[in-house]
C-alpha cells in the first residue's frame, strides 16, 4: 500500500528530446496512475530547437492529463543548473530524476513507494537500466574507485533475470539517469554541482552523499528502458572534454589530502587515459569533417 505521506517531485531535464518526450511521460503517468499519491511532473528546457515546445504544450494544455510544469531556459545552462531549477521548485518530498530518453515499468513506482517505505533510513533509491530491447543491463548502480574512474554495474552484460529478481540492497552510489532522492537530504548536501555542466555531476554527488554518511538502495526489479543511444558520437569531442575537466574537479573538492596523496599515482594514470581519449576523439572528429568537405 502506497503510504500518503510520501509524493514525489518529478524533474525532466531536456534538450532536443522531441524524440523520446512524449513517450517517457506517458510511461511515468502510467506507472504513477497505479499508486495513488501526488506528484508533479517539472519539465526544465535547455533552449531546445526541435519540437519539443509542441510535445510539452500537449501536456501542459491538458490539466487532466498530468500535473506539468515547463521551465524554459534562454540558454542551455547544462543538466546540473537545469536539475537544480527543478529542484528549487520541488514541493513534494521525494525528487525524481529522469533522463527524457527513459520509459519506466509500470510497477516502477508502486515498488519504489514499497522500498521507501521499508528502508526509510535510506537517502537515495534507484532502480536497474536496460537497454531499450531489455536484453541488456545499463546500470544497476555505480561502483566507484578512488583511483579515479567509477562504472555503471554490469553496463552492457546480457540480462540476467536471477539479478533482476533481488530483494532491494545497498549499493556505493547511483547515477542520474533514473534516480529518487529525500528532497531535504538532497537540497542540504547542495544538490548538484553546477560547475559541472555535464557528466559525472552525478557521480560528485554520489560521492558527497556517501562522504555524508548517506545510504543508497538498489531495487533491483524496479525497471526502465533507455531508449536514446549514439548521441555522444554526434558531439565530437564535448563528452571527452568534460570528463577529463570534471574528474580533476571531483578529486580536487571531494578527496582529502591523504587519500590524494595514496591514490596519486592510480590517479594519474587514469587521467592520461581520460586525456588520450580527447586525442582520440578529436582526430577522429578532424578526420570525419575534413571526409566530409571532399
Amino acid at each position: 500500500m502506497a503510504n500518503s505521506k510520501i509524493s514525489f517531485s518529478i524533474i525532466i531535464p531536456n534538450y532536443n528530446g522531441a524524440q523520446f518526450l512524449e513517450t517517457c511521460i506517458k510511461s511515468l503517468i502510467k506507472s504513477l496512475t497505479l499508486v495513488k499519491i501526488d506528484y508533479e511532473i517539472i519539465i526544465v528546457d535547455n533552449a531546445s530547437k526541435d519540437m519539443s515546445f509542441d510535445i510539452l504544450n500537449k501536456f501542459v494544455g491538458d490539466r487532466h492529463a498530468c500535473p506539468l510544469q515547463l521551465i524554459k531556459n534562454s540558454t542551455n545552462l547544462g543538466f546540473a543548473s537545469a536539475v537544480n531549477q527543478g529542484i528549487r521548485i520541488a514541493k513534494y518530498n521525494y525528487v525524481v530524476l529522469c533522463n527524457n530518453d527513459l520509459t519506466v515499468d509500470k510497477n516502477y513506482f508502486s515498488l519504489l513507494i514499497d522500498a521507501i517505505n521499508y528502508y526509510p533510513d535510506y537517502a537515495t533509491f534507484v532502480g536497474t537500466v536496460l537497454n531499450k530491447e531489455g536484453t541488456h543491463f545499463e546500470s544497476q548502480g555505480l561502483k566507484f574507485y578512488y583511483s579515479g574512474k567509477c562504472e555503471n554495474i554490469l553496463n552492457k552484460k546480457p540480462i540476467i533475470k536471477s539479478l533482476i529478481n533481488k530483494k532491494p540492497y545497498q549499493i556505493w552510489g547511483a547515477s542520474a539517469a533514473l534516480v529518487t532522492y529525500k528532497t531535504d537530504i538532497i537540497t542540504k548536501i547542495g544538490m548538484f554541482d553546477e560547475n559541472f555542466f555535464a557528466y559525472e555531476e552525478d557521480v560528485d554527488l554520489a560521492l558527497r552523499l556517501h562522504n555524508f554518511g548517506y545510504k543508497t538502495l538498489l531495487i533491483p526489479k524496479a525497471l526502465c528502458y533507455h531508449l536514446g543511444g549514439g548521441t555522444s558520437n554526434k558531439m565530437g569531442n564535448f563528452r571527452q572534454k568534460q570528463d577529463f575537466k570534471n574528474w580533476i574537479r571531483l578529486i580536487i573538492k571531494n578527496y582529502s589530502i591523504k587519500q590524494k596523496i595514496i591514490y596519486f599515482f592510480p590517479i594519474l594514470f587514469n587521467l592520461s587515459l581520460y586525456f588520450l581519449a580527447i586525442i582520440k576523439s578529436t582526430i577522429k572528429m578532424l578526420k570525419y569533417t575534413h571526409d566530409y568537405r571532399n
